[in-house]
């Protein structure tokens, strides 16, 4: 998690740096440079923590209350936001964002399978947030689908119809942080 801790880590990973046209198979960059100031938010994750229980100082709020999540996934996310806000005149309306273990343990408890076991979701680790339905919809989500990588958020393979998981079009990842973890770095 080092990797994503250092101020570093405000700069786009290789992976999202080009200069093609989303729409067109690519990925282009971030626009760091004209990133929304977040009010007490560095941006910076520190790499502390565990899955439901990472410091307060790592997490900040989302426009949405009381949604967070972890500084450099907000950081992001509150970019994509933006241009989704300017496409559709309204935020992306969120139904989750960070968890603690206790709380992943309620939502096991009261869905199932569909929720991840406690410790076991990237909610947990502050690199997920769950959409309203509307948020993901008809001309919206093939918006989301073209558009989030640019961020670096997508809805994960497993999450798609036939994925290896449930089915969640409304669960979408920070995926520099979620590889970050799979890399153990």
């Amino acid at each position: 998690m080092q990797a994503l801790s250092a101020p570093d880590a405000l700069t786009p990973p290789a992976s999202l740096l080009s200069s093609e046209n989303p729409r067109e198979g690519g990925v282009a960059a971030s626009r760091m440079a004209d990133r929304t100031e977040l009010s007490g938010c560095s941006g910076i994750f520190s790499g502390r923590g565990s899955n439901g229980r990472l410091a307060k100082s790592d997490l900040c709020d989302l426009w949405q209350k009381p949604y967070r999540d972890r500084a450099d996934a907000v950081a992001t996310i509150t970019d994509l936001n933006s241009a989704y806000t300017a496409r559709f005149g309204e935020p992306i309306c969120l139904s989750s964002g960070y968890r603690t273990i206790e709380e992943q343990a309620a939502l096991r408890s009261q869905k199932g399978g569909l929720a991840a076991p406690a410790g076991q979701s990237n909610h947990g680790w502050g690199l997920a947030v769950d959409l309203c339905p509307e948020a993901y919809a008809a001309e919206r989500g093939k918006w989301l689908h073209d558009v989030g990588p640019v961020y670096g958020w997508a809805n994960p393979d497993w999450a798609h119809r036939g994925g290896d998981g449930p089915y969640e079009p409304w669960h979408w990842e920070f995926v520099p942080g979620v590889e970050a973890l799979a890399d153990g770095s």
